[in-house]
């Protein structure tokens, strides 16, 4: 893997704001089309930026796609962060357990068009697979924050944790169809995956918790 920085920094505001349409333009044509079958022509026709001046930017579609990736990467962590720092500190385990299933399944629900074709793409891209799991890892500590909210963290208790949130994040993968077809996704409504997580899959972790 290349040690080279994916994209060439702009001098000025304005080239900034084209390149960013650029990105704009390749995530919404990742999410359109659920993979990366485009071609920078067709980012330039819906972005209104020359292929020219994306090439004096980037080397390749494939790191035009890679930019956008961290870039969206950077967005979902922040929105991740948002989303669990409504946590309720003082409640009890049950109502935290409910807190953190809801909170991980709308944010997977709200950028599942984006998530689904860069996880397809981690298959055989090295950097968006890395980018990939550093989100990841960003998502599952905040899920166990929110999970054990103030009390101490003893190593059973952050390991319990971040399963119930594998648990979680597999369960809610496979119906929102993160990563694999459409086709793929679990005949069921979100609203029941939730409550079925909830009630007999993350409560039956021994988190050693107070109630």
């Amino acid at each position: 893997m290349s040690s080279q920085p994916l994209v060439r920094e702009p001098q000025q505001a304005r080239s900034r704001q084209s390149f960013d349409r650029a990105l704009d333009a390749a995530v919404a044509l990742l999410a359109q089309r659920g993979s990366a079958s485009f071609t920078l022509v067709e980012v330039s026709q819906a972005s209104g930026v020359s292929t020219g001046s994306m090439y004096g930017r980037i080397a390749s579609k494939d790191d035009l796609i890679r930019v956008a990736h961290a870039r969206e990467m950077e967005r979902i962590s922040a929105e991740t962060a948002s989303a669990f720092a409504a946590a309720p500190v003082a409640a009890n385990r049950p109502e935290r357990i409910a807190f953190a299933v809801r909170a991980l399944a709308d944010l997977l629900q709200r950028n599942a068009p984006v998530m689904s074709p860069f996880m397809l793409l981690a298959n055989h891209d090295d950097v968006i697979a890395t980018g990939g799991k550093a989100a990841y890892d960003e998502m599952t500590g905040e899920f166990e924050r929110a999970l054990l909210g103030p009390s101490s963290r003893g190593a059973g208790q952050r390991r319990a944790a971040r399963w119930a949130c594998t648990v979680a994040y597999s369960v809610l993968a496979r119906q929102l169809a993160l990563g694999s077809d459409p086709g793929a996704a679990a005949d069921y409504q979100l609203g029941q995956v939730v409550d079925e997580l909830t009630t007999m899959k993350i409560q039956h972790i021994d988190l050693s918790l107070p109630n």
